[in-house]
């Protein structure tokens, strides 16, 4: 009888496992789309007066459905193969799930779950929620994100995170 290590593998989607060309649209002070940004500019961009951020292509499936792999895709299909649980942990919000589960199977994988925490108002706290519950039922925890922030906000023994 062998003791083998319960390993989980959890990815974010967006510039982790996935290239869209979703934007970040900014509203001005009368809720008018006047410019975007993409997903690596939206963590330094600063509201000015009166903008506000519209995330709606971040809600719609047709950015997932034409999404393009990264290098990472690769190593989720790779260690899917081996027999470990490959889990999702995206900003985006639920209504793109199904399209995330059908992208990844395109791609030779199935998602054990997919965590679709965009609808918190705090993503680094929500995405370290879901880790926090992992930890009690794996031995280790591969992580990975393109987020500094999202990668500190919960170190654990069994957490092994990956800033890509």
């Amino acid at each position: 009888m062998t003791n083998k290590t319960k390993k989980a593998f959890v990815f974010d989607f967006d510039d982790t496992l996935a290239i869209t060309t979703a934007r970040v649209i900014i509203r001005n002070s009368m809720n008018v789309s006047y410019k975007s940004v993409s997903s690596l500019e939206f963590p330094g961009y600063k509201l000015g007066n009166g903008e506000s951020f519209d995330f709606s292509e971040f809600r719609d499936d047709i950015f997932v459905k034409n999404a393009d792999p990264t290098f990472l895709m690769n190593l989720a299909r790779e260690v899917y193969m081996e027999g470990h649980e490959v889990f999702i942990l995206t900003a985006r919000q639920d209504t793109v799930a199904a399209a995330i589960h059908t992208w990844l199977m395109k791609n030779g994988v199935k998602a054990t779950e997919i965590h679709c925490v965009g609808a918190d108002s705090n993503i680094p706290i929500s995405k370290k929620r879901v880790l926090f519950d992992m930890v009690s039922r794996f031995d280790k925890i591969y992580f990975y994100d393109d987020s500094e922030e999202n990668i500190n906000v919960f170190k654990h023994e069994k957490i092994r995170s990956f800033l890509v």
